[in-house]
């Protein structure tokens, strides 16, 4: 008897991931079409940044497989469009917010705070049962679109060629999360048990820790050495220094 909900669930899903992809690579083809010849390479530049970002990248993943243990075509509509228009934002709005606050443009800039921000929301929504994550992924998906877009933004070139390649690389941030809820929904429906809530909740927790550590490790580089913890001679053996 809930055969039909079921599938009309599943199609409703399947016209979803279809209409997603198919803007995608409609705006891609439109883009690489229409951006003159001699700005080609920051477009390609821009479509690379976060498959070659590795914090970025993961963080993406993990939205994807968020988004995909969402089985109502509508909620998974709203999650994307939450995700898309605080990507726009990102990109258009959020540089002036950050440039006009300096100390907090020179903790973005120096800082990995935006994939370590990304990473623990994305983390935590992974460590959330079913129920409880539900009302953590719009959160989980404003994050990332602003994430994403700073990002780009940070990362993209001071010059005429800087909306090209924020462009490419908004459209790249999408076209991963969109691959990837799709992919993961279909491993979802082919397998099931309780090894696939394990494996969400390992690849959560590594997300959470790798984060942290990337955090950690960027703020220990950049604590300046004390010189009075330097040697200053050179040891001879005996215990004691000889000057240098």
């Amino acid at each position: 008897m809930n055969d039909a909900p079921l599938n009309s669930s599943r199609r409703g899903l399947y016209a979803v991931y279809v209409t997603a992809a198919v803007n995608v690579c409609v705006l891609a083809v439109g883009l690489h079409l229409w951006v003159p010849e001699d700005f080609a390479g920051y477009v390609s530049n821009g479509f690379t940044l976060p498959a070659f970002r590795y914090g970025l990248l993961a963080s993406l993943i993990a939205l994807g497989v968020v988004l995909s243990g969402e089985h109502r075509p509508t909620m998974l509509v709203a999650h994307l469009a939450i995700f898309i228009s605080t990507l726009g934002f990102g990109l258009r709005q959020a540089e002036s917010v950050v440039v006009s606050y300096e100390p907090l443009a020179e903790l973005v800039v120096n800082y990995p705070v935006i994939s370590t921000i990304m990473g623990m929301a994305t983390g935590s929504a992974l460590l959330l049962p079913r129920r409880g994550r539900r009302w953590l992924v719009p959160f989980v998906s404003a994050i990332c679109g602003v994430g994403l877009g700073l990002f780009v933004v940070v990362e993209g070139p001071l010059d005429y060629y800087y909306g090209w390649f924020t462009s490419a690389g908004g459209l790249s941030g999408t076209a991963i999360v969109v691959v990837t809820t799709a992919l993961a929904n279909g491993v979802r429906r082919m397998c099931t048990g309780v090894w696939l809530a394990i494996a969400g909740r390992i690849f959560g927790s590594w997300l959470i820790a790798a984060s942290l550590l990337l955090a950690a490790l960027a703020v220990v580089a950049k604590r300046p050495l004390d010189p009075g913890s330097v040697p200053t001679g050179i040891p001879d053996g005996t215990g004691l220094s000889q000057p240098q």
